[in-house]
């Protein structure tokens, strides 16, 4: 079986956050990539199921926003819980959106590139 390539992931700034509404509010997004999302739970949601099939509404800045389904396929406490989220059946048109912003981002702050680096050759 090969191994999936791992698709960069950038944080979103302070100035242009990324908002990622799933059912209750309180969710904002940790970081993402083409492929899927770290996104931040609130206090009142920790402990979702792994597996859990998620459906979320999705919007960069300066873009209009958009639907996509994906599945809970990690939890990590680190100060705030948060989920790693693998999107499913994206569609082509948002990937690519997502890989745009991603690029816009490591080209616009480029120590990003460096930290996606070194935690990837960790």
């Amino acid at each position: 079986m090969q191994a999936k390539a791992r698709a960069m992931r950038v944080r979103p700034s302070a100035k242009q956050p990324i908002a990622i509404q799933l059912i209750s509010d309180g969710f904002e997004a940790r970081d993402i990539s083409a492929t899927g999302a770290g996104i931040f739970v609130p206090a009142h949601l920790e402990g979702c199921s792994l597996k859990n099939p998620i459906s979320l509404i999705i919007q960069l800045p300066d873009c209009e926003p958009f639907r996509a389904r994906g599945r809970i396929v990690h939890r990590t406490k680190i100060g705030r819980e948060f989920l790693g989220v693998e999107f499913m059946n994206l569609s082509q048109a948002h990937a690519a959106q997502i890989d745009r912003y991603v690029e816009r981002c490591l080209r616009d702050r480029p120590g990003e590139r460096k930290r996606q680096v070194e935690v990837l050759a960790s």
